[in-house]
């Protein structure tokens, strides 16, 4: 179908299509109980090759498989395995979710390995858009997460983290303990416990899932609830016949909730433990790994589940935490049944061997490629391209990307000229507003490669920049300039993010009219990629300026009533209340 002729009929479909949400329990778990840990084992057939072009190699390497692409600083065998395991988690959590996989058209996760800590506090990442927790400090920042349109992305540090067990509720117990033998702890030497270690692949996987479920089971969800769900797959593991256990108890569980707390349940369903510290409980992921484990394995009573599922409707339709726990009708009761829970053996799931397609492919990193890398990651600390004019050209956002560019650029002359790096210096000026710069870097790419999707939608961004900060007799022209530039890059790949939001935003930032052609190429671009907000507010501020707030609030409700308070949140909050004032003008006007 032509692009100018699209239906209302076709754009509904789609809208109802990035609308879909599904049941949040995991349904069936397994095919059958296991109790044997088993380790797993790296693919036999994996093909490594060199970077023909590179003068230079790193120690990074880049491994793609079906669903993610994974950098690493580490050994090729550990990067083997943690691909090989990702790809297996994925097939699993598809048959578990009965969801698709991938969504046709969303790009791949990239998954990036840094040797410790250390290196992504060097990059400055924050986490703006997903947050875990917040947990105590000994399980905080391993990660950095963000759900963007052209991709999500996901950094994590390559070192276990070391679990502090000698907390004041720790000892608080111990003065308990010897209370109840009727002496105290006064002048008692406490014995020492040592950490407990949290892996980092755990990590990875809760990571994993969670992205799954934002973007294959797009819903609004709790935060504990996903954190939870992270939790119960962070403790897989590959048996030699290629079946995989997951929901295992994380290790030494009992001695972490004696350090920082049994379960409340009270506190984490009214989403309490979120704004005040509980005396008895500091959240963990053992914590999530608890409360979910109880209400996904642990067979409920009927009416408890069927309280349960009242509740996570009730947050799907926009209550609060606390509202939506009211329907519990006995916390107190369910509180000490999941106290109890915690001292019992627990049932953990063993899933037949999941079948693989193809084997990873592992590259070797230049210098210039690395340093691409870890640029990409820190766009996320610009402001997106959607954003107008004024709010990205900032001293601070200049700034920045100036300096990255400079790094990319110092790496990209000591090697040939390497597409995927200029493409990042791309973003990151027409992210900043240099739209001069934005420009004349896509254009070195198209001389190489004249049908660049992404090198044609930057350079699309940057002449609408440009015709905005023209003259005005000279708008229409300019507009339609860049206008033939991105209908360049949506008939190399209609599919493509950020050729869509730029196509949009062409007519939507000077005040026009939003063709319908354009609302059904984005509305697939968000039924796509359900997990990354920035569609989904344009979509929404399009439909709220054509008076179908309704319509609106619906395809924002992962946004308005998800778990993270990100800055697209705010804006959707904003769009809305504006929306009904306005309503409410009209009203009181027209009575």
């Amino acid at each position: 179908m032509p692009i100018g002729r699209w239906s209302c009929l076709s754009i509904a479909a789609l809208l109802a299509q990035s609308l879909l949400v599904a049941a949040p329990a995991l349904g069936s778990q397994a095919d059958d109980v296991a109790r044997a840990p088993v380790g797993g084992k790296a693919d036999p057939d994996i093909v490594v090759t060199a970077q023909k072009h590179a003068q230079k190699r790193s120690g990074w390497k880049r491994a793609e498989t079906d669903h993610v692409v994974i950098f690493s600083d580490g050994s090729e065998p550990e990067l083997v395995r943690i691909a090989g395991n990702v790809e297996r988690l994925h097939a699993l959590m598809t048959r578990l979710y009965g969801a698709a996989g991938q969504q046709d058209g969303a790009p791949k996760l990239e998954i990036t390995l840094f040797g410790s800590r250390g290196d992504l506090d060097e990059l400055g990442l924050r986490n703006i858009r997903a947050e875990e927790g917040p947990y105590a400090r000994s399980f905080s920042d391993q990660r950095y997460y963000d759900p963007r349109a052209g991709g999500a992305v996901l950094a994590v540090a390559r070192s276990d983290q070391l679990v502090d067990l000698n907390t004041s509720l720790a000892h608080d117990r111990f003065c308990e303990d010897l209370a109840a033998q009727g002496t105290d702890c006064i002048g008692k030497r406490e014995p020492y416990l040592p950490p407990v270690v949290r892996p980092w692949e755990s990590v990875v996987y809760s990571a994993v899932a969670q992205h799954f479920i934002l973007s294959n089971v797009p819903a609004p969800y709790p935060r504990w609830y996903l954190d939870g769900i992270g939790a119960l797959f962070s403790t897989i593991e590959v048996r030699k016949d290629g079946s995989l256990d997951y929901a295992k108890p994380p290790e030494l569980s009992r001695q972490v909730f004696r350090s920082y707390g049994d379960v409340n349940a009270r506190d984490v369903l009214t989403g309490g433990y979120l704004d005040t510290r509980s005396r008895r409980m500091t959240w963990t992921p053992y914590h999530a790994w608890l409360i979910t484990h109880f209400f996904v394995f642990s067979n409920p009573k009927p009416a408890l589940q069927a309280q349960f599922a009242q509740y996570m409707a009730a947050i799907r339709q926009g209550a609060s935490l606390a509202e939506a726990a009211r329907a519990f009708k006995d916390p107190g009761r369910l509180n000490r049944e999941i106290m109890g829970y915690a001292s019992r053996a627990k049932a953990y799931a063993t899933a037949a061997p999941s079948v693989v397609q193809g084997a990873p492919l592992v590259t070797v990193l230049s210098p210039v490629q690395v340093t691409a890398v870890k640029a990409k990651l820190r766009l996320g600390n610009l402001p997106p391209p959607d954003a107008s004019a004024s709010l990205r050209n900032t001293d601070q956002s200049r700034s920045a990307a100036l300096t990255w560019i400079s790094a990319v650029r110092a790496e990209a002359n000591k090697a040939p000229f390497d597409v995927g790096a200029m493409l990042v210096a791309t973003e990151a000026e027409c992210r900043a507003a240099l739209a001069r710069e934005c420009r004349g870097d896509a254009e070195r790419i198209l001389a190489q490669d004249p049908w660049n999707v992404r090198a044609l939608a930057w350079k699309g961004i940057a002449q609408t920049d440009e015709a905005l900060a023209g003259p005005a007799d000279a708008r229409e022209s300019a507009l339609a300039a860049a206008r033939e530039t991105i209908g360049r890059a949506l008939q190399t790949d209609p599919r493509d993010p950020v050729a869509a939001i730029a196509n949009f935003q062409s007519y939507a930032r000077v005040g026009a009219k939003v063709p319908d052609s354009a609302l059904a190429i984005l509305a697939k671009v968000a039924a796509a990629v359900p997990g990354a907000p920035t569609p989904r507010i344009l979509l929404g501020s399009e439909l709220v300026r054509q008076g179908k707030s309704d319509l609106a609030r619906k395809l924002l409700g992962p946004v308005l009533y998800g778990p993270y308070d990100s800055p697209e949140k705010k804006a959707a909050q904003a769009l809305l209340s504006a929306s009904a004032s306005t309503v409410g003008m009209s009203t009181r006007a027209g009575g």
